[in-house]
């Protein structure tokens, strides 16, 4: 197997030198080239960054809207439940009014009839009360003249 190798030849110093002198420059051209290409890159990615700024700036200047029209949308439904609300407690009020008024008015009239009905009976009873005093004051009379009058009176203790 040793004859399967075959020996490098030898290399010159110079060669040699000529050799890293053309591999540095190769090193530096590509070096050259990655430095430019990441310049360009941190250039994009620097771009990228600002329009990634200015969307997110946009959006949040949207969201902000979207937040503020919400805010109102929620401002008008809540005044328009709110005025519902009132308007459904001045309709109650009201019908509570109209009701306790309509039974005192009722009231009224009912007992008027009978306030006068009791007044009438209460006169007529004073003028029976009067005419009974009469009556009895006659009959009295007569007891004095008249003893079974006068027995009949005593009996009812009215003599």
């Amino acid at each position: 197997m040793a004859w399967a190798v075959t020996p490098a030849p030898a290399l010159t110093d110079r060669e040699i030198a000529e050799r890293l002198t053309r591999l540095e420059t190769r090193l530096d051209e590509g070096l050259t080239g990655l430095r430019s290409e990441m310049t360009h890159l941190r250039a994009d990615m620097q771009e990228q960054n600002r329009q990634l700024r200015s969307e997110m700036a946009h959006l949040r200047t949207d969201m902000q809207e979207q937040n503020r029209q919400l805010r109102t949308d929620m401002n008008i439904r809540f005044e328009e439940h709110s005025r519902l609300i009132l308007g459904i407690l001045a309709a109650f009020a009201a019908l509570f009014v109209v009701n306790v008024s309509l039974v005192v008015w009722d009231r009224r009239t009912a007992a008027r009839p009978f306030e006068e009905k009791v007044s009438r009976l209460a006169e007529e009873v004073t003028k029976s009360d009067e005419q009974g005093q009469t009556v009895l004051e006659v009959l009295r009379a007569i007891g004095q003249q008249n003893q079974t009058v006068a027995a009949v009176l005593r009996r009812f203790n009215l003599l």
